[in-house]
C-alpha cells in the first residue's frame, strides 16, 4: 500500500515538477556568465544559535541543585524566484541537553525538519504548488530522567507529507497560505520495539501508516517586528484532516519564535511548539509519577500480567524554550 501511494504521488507530481525544473535550468543557462545574476534568482542563508545556562550552588541556604544546559539551533534556507516560478527550501535542526545535580545528561530538545515548496504563478497572489515536509529527531527520547526504556528515536516517529494545492503569497512575501485538498501523510515508526508497541498512531506490529486528507499550512515571517530591526517573529501553523478516519479530529502543529537582538552576536529568543494528534496516545504523569486507571472504589485496574494499566490518551503537547546566547545570521 505504501509503495503504491508513493508511486501514484510521484507519477502525479513528476510531470509538473519536471516541466518547472526544466524551465529553471533553461533560464539559468541564459544568464550571462560572470555577471553575478544568479544572486537575483536565489536567496540563500541561515542562522546559528548556541545557548547555554549554568547554575552553581555551594552551601546555599535556600536549597537547590547545580544545573547546566546547552542548546544548538541551525536554520538554513535556499529560495528561488524568477518569472512565474518560485521554489522555497528550508532545513531546521535543533538539539539540547540539560544536567541537574548528579543526574545524567537529559535531552530537552531534538528536531529535524525539512520543507520544500515548488510553485508556478497562477495570478497576482496565487500559485499552483506542490509541498514536501519531513520531520523526525536525531536520537532516543525518554519520558523522565533515569528511565531505561526510550519512548521515541530517529524515524520513530518520522513524518512525511506530500501535498498538491494552491499557495497564496502576500505582496511583501511575509505571509503565505498553502491549501491542499490532496495530501498524503506518512507516519513511520522504524524502531522494532516502538512499532511492536503500536505507538504514534501506527498499528502495533506495523511500521508505516498512510493517511489521505486535506492540509493547510500558514507561515508568517516578520524580520522587523513593529519596525524594530532588532526584533523578529516567525511562525508556522499546519493543519491536517484524514478524510477516511475521524476527519473532525484535526492534527495541529504550531511553531513560533520571537527573537530579540541584544548585541551584534547575542540575542534572546522565545520558542513555542504545540502539537495535537488525536492518534498519539500520551502517557499521563502527576508530579513525575505515572497515573494508572482505577475503579470507582480506587483499586487499580490490572492487565493480563497483573500490572497496573497506565493512563494514555490524546492531549496537546507543548514545548517552550526561553534562551539567551550566541546568534549568527548569514
Amino acid at each position: 500500500m505504501f509503495k503504491s501511494i508513493l508511486v501514484i504521488t510521484s507519477i502525479t507530481i513528476a510531470p509538473f515538477f519536471y516541466g518547472q525544473i526544466a524551465e529553471i535550468e533553461k533560464d539559468l543557462k541564459k544568464e550571462p556568465k560572470g555577471t553575478g545574476d544568479s544572486t537575483k534568482v536565489w536567496a540563500k542563508g541561515g542562522n546559528l544559535n548556541i545557548n547555554a545556562t549554568q547554575v552553581a550552588l555551594s552551601n546555599w541556604a535556600g536549597g537547590g541543585q547545580n544545573a547546566i544546559s546547552l542548546q544548538g539551533i541551525l536554520g538554513l534556507y535556499a529560495n528561488y524566484s524568477k518569472g512565474k516560478t518560485v521554489w522555497d527550501n528550508s532545513l531546521d535542526l535543533a538539539y539540547g541537553l540539560i544536567k541537574t545535580g548528579r543526574a545524567d545528561w537529559f535531552k530537552n530538545d531534538d528536531r529535524i525538519e525539512m520543507n520544500s515548496k515548488f510553485g508556478h504563478k497562477a495570478s497576482k497572489h496565487w500559485y499552483y504548488a506542490g509541498l514536501f515536509n519531513f520531520r523526525t529527531q536525531f536520537y532516543e527520547g525518554f519520558a523522565q530522567v533515569g528511565d531505561k526504556n526510550y519512548i521515541s528515536n530517529f524515524m520513530a516517529p518520522g513524518y512525511t507529507t506530500f501535498a498538491l494545492g494552491m499557495d497564496y503569497k502576500s505582496n511583501d512575501r511575509k505571509l503565505g497560505v498553502f491549501i491542499s485538498p490532496a495530501t498524503v501523510k506518512v507516519t513511520a515508526v522504524l524502531n522494532d520495539s516502538l512499532s511492536n508497541a503500536g505507538t504514534f498512531g501506527v498499528p502495533a506490529g506495523q511500521k508505516i501508516r498512510n493517511e489521505f486528507g486535506g492540509y493547510v499550512r500558514i507561515n508568517f515571517d516578520e524580520p522587523k517586528l513593529f519596525g524594530n530591526e532588532n526584533l523578529g517573529f516567525k511562525s508556522n501553523v499546519s493543519l491536517f484532516s484524514n478524510y477516511a478516519q475521524d476527519p473532525q479530529n484535526i492534527d495541529v502543529t504550531i511553531d513560533a519564535i520571537l527573537t530579540a537582538k541584544i548585541a551584534k552576536y547575542f540575542s534572546v529568543s522565545l520558542m513555542l511548539n504545540l502539537i495535537y494528534d488525536h492518534d498519539i496516545q500520551i502517557q499521563r504523569f502527576d508530579d513525575g509519577n505515572p497515573v494508572y486507571y482505577r475503579r470507582e472504589d480506587g483499586t487499580l485496574i490490572l492487565d493480563a500480567n497483573n500490572d497496573p494499566i497506565v493512563q494514555r490518551g490524546p492531549i496537546t503537547q507543548m514545548k517552550e524554550v526561553l534562551a539567551i546566547g550566541f546568534a549568527y545570521k548569514f
